[in-house]
């Protein structure tokens, strides 16, 4: 079989669909669209604490991170495709607004990178290894150094 230039562009442009709404969740909070994003056995790296591997456990997480952070919206900054992979390199923005990773509210506004690199079956994404920098998110919201015992001003 051959594979034409309108078939890989029509592969591609269905894998960039299934990107836009798996941080589309992100940003809205409506998880409905990770039935058509993620195969159902969907799996990641690393793994949230606790979270089981495939969709479903993907969407009751999109609803936790969305109540702790509210307003978060993730943009998409570059896309490279390469055969069933894609790297991206997006920015999650938004205002640490409730309780979230053990920090109480702030109320300051995060400014944060991602570096994934997801595999696809078909036009679904199979597998995500994610990297954020929450490091820098706790260093913006005031978090970091974390105070330790003894510490006094």
């Amino acid at each position: 079989m051959t594979i034409t230039t309108t078939d890989r562009d029509a592969t591609q442009a269905s894998r960039m669909e299934a990107l836009h709404r798996f941080y589309g969740a992100f940003t809205t909070g409506d998880a409905s669209g990770l039935d058509d994003a993620l195969t159902a056995d969907w799996d990641e790296e690393p793994r949230n604490l606790g979270q089981e591997p495939g969709r479903e456990p993907m969407k009751q997480f999109i609803g936790s991170v969305r109540q702790a952070l509210p307003d978060l919206t993730i943009e998409i900054r570059d896309v490279i495709f390469d055969d069933n992979r894609a790297a991206i390199r997006a920015e999650m923005r938004g205002t640490h607004s409730q309780d979230f990773l053990g920090v109480a509210a702030t109320k300051k506004p995060y400014v944060i990178r991602l570096h994934e690199f997801h595999t696809f079956e078909g036009s679904q994404i199979a597998f995500t290894w994610h990297m954020e920098d929450w490091f820098g998110f706790l260093n913006q919201i005031g978090a970091w150094p974390v105070a330790t015992a003894g510490d006094e001003q």
